[in-house]
């Protein structure tokens, strides 16, 4: 199970939702501040995800929690957005390789192919949507500052 700690940020009836920012992992790392990724990594600004998590707890805002999401939803997700539209890519354009086409087709023929291929990860990553798969393990106690 791939743990994240997230944010709630409203309830709504049968659910909440919940914000969570990815954290890079070149940040951890002692290197970083010399390494070419871990400087990128420092400039671009991770973007605050959103989503909504079904469940029967009463939580409120602004309290943290701790969800999961099982490996094999992971693996299969990436295995759609990175391998799909390049195994389709691969099959046109050595599909139009063997029909005898002209460079310029067989790459217009690899565009399609990772075309079509992106665009089912996307219908694929919208249903899942649909299915939400992400599951709220533990809710994390909040930390008051007395003075």
């Amino acid at each position: 199970m791939v743990e994240q700690i997230a944010t709630v940020l409203r309830v709504e009836q049968g659910g909440v939702w919940l914000s969570s920012t990815p954290v890079a992992s070149c940040n951890a790392c002692q290197v970083s501040s010399d390494c070419g990724t871990g400087i990128v990594a420092k400039t671009l600004t991770a973007r605050s995800q959103q989503f909504f998590v079904p469940t029967r707890l009463n939580l409120l805002p602004g309290e943290q929690v701790k969800v999961g999401l099982s490996e094999q939803q992971l693996i299969v997700a990436a295995l759609m957005v990175y391998l799909l539209p390049l195994v389709l890519l691969l099959t046109l354009a050595l599909a139009g390789a063997g029909a005898g086409l002209s460079e310029g087709y067989l790459m217009l023929l690899a565009l399609l192919g990772a075309a079509v291929g992106f665009m089912l990860a996307r219908r694929y990553g919208k249903q899942q949507e649909k299915h939400s798969q992400v599951v709220i393990l533990q809710v994390l106690p909040s930390v008051g500052v007395q003075q």
